[in-house]
């Protein structure tokens, strides 16, 4: 297996990003050969150049051959495991952003399967990704040219699967409404903002987001903020009035209270107690 890990730039920037190159490989697996099931806090794509083999993913078990790719985007837990009789050589990217989900969405549904779709030539990706495994070092040149050999692998694989349709389900109104929370959730946000960005009644927009996501938009804005409230407790030292002022509060006691509603702690505390976990394992 070859494989090269982006380790430049700090995984907390990482996130915060709009897209951002994580790591690729290249590897001939052995008959039977697994992985999983595993969680991971990035996206990546497979290319199948090869063989065989399955995608367990949501409860579903999914059927992979040569010239198909399969989607798992960050946060879901997967396997995916080589035939016995003709196992699978793929190749892989993997990402990670804000604006990544939006990408990764536009491809899931460009056909019935989504998590898996068919490309006319999975090669061609492999030379792509070949090329940014042969890059060598850790200086920023590096970083940077495998940031746009990513952008333009990602850029072809949306022209080809014709993800450049304007009909296409990442421009639903559900979907902008998420974009556009995930891009101003530091700001004093309000529901009524988001519907006014996307041009719809706020009535309109809780009910076509919650069809879409199982959720009201403002359940939404409270995950959002309390995970980028979390990664900032956990990755900076930021002192508490500039964690509350980057997740859209402007007075502090106001986000210790929605902190403690919400994880059943306050910031200042769950921050201890979590790096005092962290260190001891």
């Amino acid at each position: 297996m070859r494989e090269y890990t982006d380790k430049l730039t700090d995984r907390t920037k990482k996130s915060i990003s709009d897209f951002v190159f994580y790591n690729c490989g290249i590897e001939q697996c052995k008959p039977g050969q697994f992985y999983g099931p595993k969680r991971r806090d990035y996206h990546f794509i497979h290319f199948v150049v090869r063989g065989e083999g399955t995608l367990e993913i949501q409860n579903r078990t999914y059927p992979i051959r040569q010239n198909q790719l399969f989607i798992v985007p960050a946060g879901e837990v997967s396997l995916y495991r080589a035939s016995e009789t003709d196992p699978w050589k793929y190749c892989w990217i993997g990402f990670l952003g804000i604006q990544s989900a939006r990408f990764l969405n536009t491809l899931m549904h460009c056909g019935p399967k989504q998590h898996v779709q068919d490309c006319q030539d999975a090669s061609y990706y492999e030379r792509q990704i070949e090329s940014i495994l042969n890059l060598s070092g850790k200086q920023v040149s590096t970083h940077l040219r495998s940031n746009g050999m990513m952008y333009s692998l990602i850029g072809t694989l949306l022209e080809e699967l014709g993800a450049d349709d304007p009909k296409d389900p990442g421009l639903s109104v559900p979907y902008q409404a998420r974009q556009y929370m995930e891009l101003h959730y530091h700001d004093n946000l309000q529901i009524s903002d988001v519907a006014a960005a996307v041009g719809v009644h706020a009535n309109y927009l809780s009910n076509v987001f919650q069809e879409q996501y199982h959720m009201s938009p403002k359940q939404y804005l409270t995950k959002l903020k309390i995970k980028k409230a979390r990664e900032l407790l956990l990755h900076t030292d930021h002192p508490i009035y500039i964690v509350a002022n980057s997740v859209g509060f402007t007075d502090p006691l106001a986000f210790s209270k929605f902190f403690r509603r919400e994880m059943g702690i306050s910031p200042s505390d769950y921050r201890t107690q979590r790096r005092q976990k962290d260190e001891f394992l």
